[in-house]
């Protein structure tokens, strides 16, 4: 037996049955234009920082990178008596190191990785200062350079006037 409740107007109506949608439902234009310039407000304050954040990544890889490679310099000097002059001589190859979790592909993307300039100099003492040079177009160019040393010493935008550590 189906249970039947009359409504304020005495019609016959079927609880179980959904009730109908009259046009006072809904969101009005109005509320959805003022959520979407919130909304694009909010993203429009937050993309920069964002950027902000991918290019101190993007910096950190590389200076990992660097870090790594004078690593393997003072190896390199303990076994053969002299830095590397090349990234081959590291065990890296500038061209085919790797794959996409490689640390020089992860900096090839923003850092120009075939003209890393691994300064060595053959005087006694030997010594070394590497020199990491962004992409032109990429968003490390405003970044500078980044250079390391044999002694240690770390600097962005090296060899000009506004040189800082990192």
């Amino acid at each position: 037996m189906r249970t039947l409740l009359a409504n304020q107007q005495g019609v016959a109506v079927n609880p179980r049955q959904p009730k109908k949608c009259t046009g006072d439902s809904g969101f009005t234009l109005l509320e959805v234009m003022v959520v979407g310039a919130i909304i694009g407000i909010l993203a429009a304050m937050a993309y920069p920082s964002y950027l902000e954040q991918v290019r101190k990544g993007r910096r950190a890889n590389a200076q990992a990178l660097l870090m790594e490679l004078a690593q393997r310099q003072q190896s390199f000097l303990m076994v053969r008596r002299r830095y590397a002059n090349s990234l081959d001589e590291l065990g890296y190859s500038a061209t085919s190191e790797g794959g996409i979790g490689s640390p020089l592909h992860q900096v090839a993307e923003s850092y120009n990785i075939a003209g890393l300039s691994m300064g060595v100099s053959s005087a006694l003492p030997p010594r070394f200062n590497l020199v990491l040079n962004p992409l032109q177009n990429s968003m490390q160019a405003s970044d500078g350079s980044l250079c390391l040393s044999n002694t240690g010493a770390r600097w962005r935008h090296c060899g000009s006037g506004d040189q800082i550590p990192w």
